[in-house]
Order: C-alpha cells, then structure tokens, then sequence
C-alpha cells in the first residue's frame, strides 16, 4: 500500500471558539478510484460508462462540528471539490492518521488499493 503524496497542505485555521480546520491536498492515482457520471464513489471504476478516475483529494480534519472529524473527498490538481460527497473518513481520526494510513482507510470504504 502506498502513502499517497501530499502536494498542498493549509495552515491550521482555529477560530475564537477554540475550534479548528486542517486540510492536505494529496495526490494518489495508484489507487484507481472512480466517480460516476453524477460525482459519486464507484466501485466499478471504468466499467461503468462516464465514470471518472480521481487523481487528488482532500483530506479534512475539523473540530467545527463539536468533535473531531477527518473526511476525504475527491477533487482536481488545485484541491477545488467539485462535489462535497465524502469519499472516506469519520470521527475520531485526524488528517494526519488517515493520510498515514489512506490506504487502510480506503479498503474500509470498500475501495481495491492495491
């Protein structure tokens, strides 16, 4: 399984209330995901007519929503998400573990890594 490589990482933002966002832009074309023709997660990859492979995501790390959430979601070489339809992550992770362990994290969300 291959670390992915981070080509654009934000400065942590906090806000006054204590709470904060970090975010990666990472480059992982190994991996052979998909979106659809309507911008979600596929499975299938090529087999399904219009599909798109995605190249580059951003991983998200927030404690804007009262806990600690990580989610990954697919976007172009500049990090712009064209779709906020969350490819992998959840609660309890930062962006750190999961670009750590992507791969693993991708497995989960029944993705083929390898």
């Amino acid at each position: 399984m291959m670390i992915p490589k981070v080509i654009n990482e934000t400065e942590k933002t906090v806000f006054s209330d204590d709470t904060y966002i970090k975010q990666y832009v990472v480059h992982a074309p190994e991996w052979g995901l998909y979106l659809d023709s309507d911008g979600y997660p596929s499975n299938h990859g090529s087999l399904i007519g219009g599909a798109t492979k995605i190249n580059h995501f951003v991983i998200s790390e927030s404690t804007r929503v009262g806990y600690l959430e990580t989610l990954v979601f697919a976007c172009n070489e500049e990090g712009k998400v064209d779709r906020m339809v969350e490819i992998a992550g959840g609660r309890d992770y930062t962006a750190d573990e999961v670009l750590a362990s992507f791969a693993l994290v991708m497995m989960e969300a029944g993705y083929d890594t390898i």
